[in-house]
């Protein structure tokens, strides 16, 4: 993987490159022992972009969605979620179905999450954009083998999307490592960097963007 991040970075002179600033937060709550609620937020800000002709710094809003999702717990270790959102951005606000299901390992000093997704993208004058996802993501406790409140952790996942829109299709590629603050069972804060590649099946274009991500999860 690090050879890989190195490999983009070197092609990123010729490639378009976008930096900024990525906060999220998310709401979660009970309905029952088996079924909850969550709502999400996140933002992206843009800040450099290659493809401008100055390479000044330049503030501009990308996008701010908006999630809610309804979560099924059949184990303490799999879960199914069923979720909409609402997309932001200049052009066209869109609308998304999202259906997930995720597992989790445990171990005695670290957690891995396995994470599917599909989501169905709807536009006013466009055809449907239909992405497959899967996502692994580990969480390992920086302070003893197991994760305490008021302790940190680090977080690392990489995400692969495949996405089709008519008769095109396309691969995305996301990579995210993060420090954790653990505070309690019902708040967690982030911060870390995302780093996002596609276009890489569209003939002499590929993009890289690179988000400082900070986020905070709340449950009650």
């Amino acid at each position: 993987m690090v050879c890989i991040l190195g490999s983009f970075s070197a092609q990123a002179q010729s490639d378009r490159f976008i930096f900024g600033f990525f906060p999220e937060a998310s709401l979660s709550y009970k309905l029952s022992e088996k079924y909850s609620v969550t709502h999400k937020v996140e933002s992206q800000h843009g800040l450099y972009d290659s493809n401008n002709l100055n390479e000044e710094l330049e503030y501009e809003h990308s996008l701010t969605d908006l999630q809610s999702f309804i979560g099924r717990r059949f184990s303490p270790f799999v879960k199914v979620d069923i979720g909409y959102q609402y997309r932001i951005e200049e052009g066209e606000n869109t609308h998304r179905t999202i259906q997930q299901v995720s597992i989790l390992q445990r171990a005695s000093f670290y957690r891995i999450g396995h994470r599917i997704r599909i989501d169905e993208t709807f536009f006013k004058d466009a055809p449907l954009l239909f992405r497959a996802r899967y996502r692994l993501k580990g969480q390992i406790p920086l302070q003893g083998l197991s994760l305490d409140p008021g302790e940190k952790y680090l977080a690392v996942s990489n995400e692969l999307i495949y996405m089709i829109q008519s008769s095109e299709d396309d691969l995305e590629n996301r990579f995210a490592v993060s420090l954790g603050f653990y505070f309690d069972d019902k708040n967690k804060f982030e911060v870390g960097l995302d780093y996002r590649t596609d276009d890489y099946l569209v003939e002499d274009k590929f993009r890289h963007r690179l988000w400082f991500k900070i986020g905070y999860y709340k449950s009650l």
